[in-house]
């Protein structure tokens, strides 16, 4: 492994999991105080709003500007934000309104962080290395999954919120500087790419042609908007179920999130072996998509008594286990491809259209989802997002039946797909 690819997967390990840590403190103090799905769901909304705006301007950016510059700074602005909502907690108590605003502004910045990390990871590692790269960046990602909902768990049962806020804050602190000694392969032309586009309207528009250029893609990127309008039902279901309805204690509750990130620490490191190269890759993602949706079901069993106490917390950390390796096995061929097809002067801006389009339902279902949840039976909405993710499924799947049928080539030579959820 080159130090280049170590430096920046120490940086993503040490924001990815500073980021996990305030994002699980935050929603599990909000539902704990208050009780209210709708107030959990607008925290959870402040780390999707942000993404979906500003995913395309992050993506004109990075193929505009400085890459290692636009990295450093945003984890440094990180660690400032983090920094300012310490110093204030040792003033007064925090409210839900500063974890959504704290919310807003580290999402703001992650968003042009993963957009440019995403897109200069060609340009710090050899051709060869780039598979290896996209699964060790699922890899950290997944453990991070698995130990920050742990470790939050833990300190906030036994230090003050100011205490706990040292943590994150410092993380950031590192990551800005292991990614200040990233060295690129070759030089960033990425701004003089572009000089001829008169303004950033332009370069938006130009973007999306690119992308809607390919018939595939259209319908998988259309797909995805209507999947994770219910992918969201159950980010915010399963939180009310285990803690509002169950009773799960914080550190059970964290038990089960990290069970979603040990599935993708397993799947990410079986797809970075050869010997599980995904040869077809439209054809596994309809599969994986149709066994999400099942999963999706499975929380209703708990609620309607059919699964013993004994049994819940295994029950749940099975369930999500299996949901983790589900939704790695579609993604990082996905990503990989995006990469080597894609202009390099193009690929801050496609993953950053890519990733806008994908989110642009989850507010309003996390709103939505949010507020039925203190009126509607949880049952009967677990059953709205089961439903709706087999119905989008199977949209795709017969506009796609064709391509799908008689797809044959290796997951290398694919073309027209990209990653379907954020």
């Amino acid at each position: 492994m080159s130090f280049n690819l170590k430096r920046v997967l120490f940086g993503k390990f040490c924001s990815l999991f500073a980021a996990s840590l305030f994002t699980f403190v935050a929603g599990l103090t909000v539902l704990r105080e208050t009780s209210s799905g709708f107030q959990f769901a607008l925290v959870l909304l402040a780390g999707s709003v942000p993404r979906i705006l500003l995913s395309p301007i992050a993506g004109v950016l990075a193929d505009r500007w400085n890459r290692k510059r636009i990295i450093v700074t945003t984890e440094s602005l990180s660690a400032l934000v983090l920094f300012g909502l310490l110093l204030y907690s040792l003033q007064a108590p925090l409210h839900t309104v500063h974890y959504i605003i704290a919310s807003v502004l580290l999402t703001s910045l992650s968003t042009f962080l993963s957009v440019t990390l995403s897109s200069s990871l060609p340009r710090l590692v050899q051709e060869e290395e780039l598979q290896r790269g996209n699964a060790l960046f699922s890899t950290i990602q997944s453990i991070s999954t698995i130990t920050a909902p742990l470790v939050a768990g833990l300190l906030i049962a036994t230090v003050s919120i100011t205490q706990f806020l040292i943590l994150p804050f410092l993380l950031f602190a590192s990551a800005a500087w292991w990614n200040s000694r990233l060295r690129f392969l070759a030089v960033d032309t990425s701004s003089s790419a572009i000089t001829d586009t008169p303004s950033f309207v332009s370069e938006f528009k130009e973007g999306y042609r690119y992308l809607f250029r390919q018939p595939v893609l259209t319908t998988l990127v259309l797909m995805a908007i209507v999947l994770n309008f219910f992918f969201v039902a159950f980010e915010i279901l399963l939180p009310i179920v285990l803690l509002d309805r169950l009773q799960f204690t914080p550190f059970r509750f964290g038990l089960v999130e990290s069970a979603l990130g040990a599935g993708l620490l397993v799947a990410s490191l079986l797809l970075a072996l050869p010997r599980f190269t995904v040869k077809r890759p439209l054809r596994t993602i309809f599969e994986s998509l149709f066994l999400i949706a099942s999963c999706y079901a499975l929380p209703a069993l708990a609620l309607l008594g059919y699964v013993p106490s004994a049994l819940l917390l295994p029950f749940f950390m099975i369930l999500l286990f299996i949901d983790g390796m589900l939704v790695l096995r579609m993604n990082i061929p996905l990503q990989l491809i995006v990469q080597k097809q894609t202009d390099p002067a193009y690929l801050g801006r496609v993953i950053g259209v890519l990733e806008s389009i994908a989110m642009a339902m989850m507010p309003i279902g996390t709103l939505l989802f949010g507020l039925l949840s203190d009126h509607v039976s949880i049952i009967v909405l677990l059953g709205v997002g089961t439903v709706g993710l087999f119905g989008a499924a199977s949209f795709g799947f017969l506009r796609l039946r064709k391509d799908i049928l008689s797809e044959s080539i290796p997951v290398a030579d694919a073309k027209n797909t990209s990653s379907l959820t954020s």
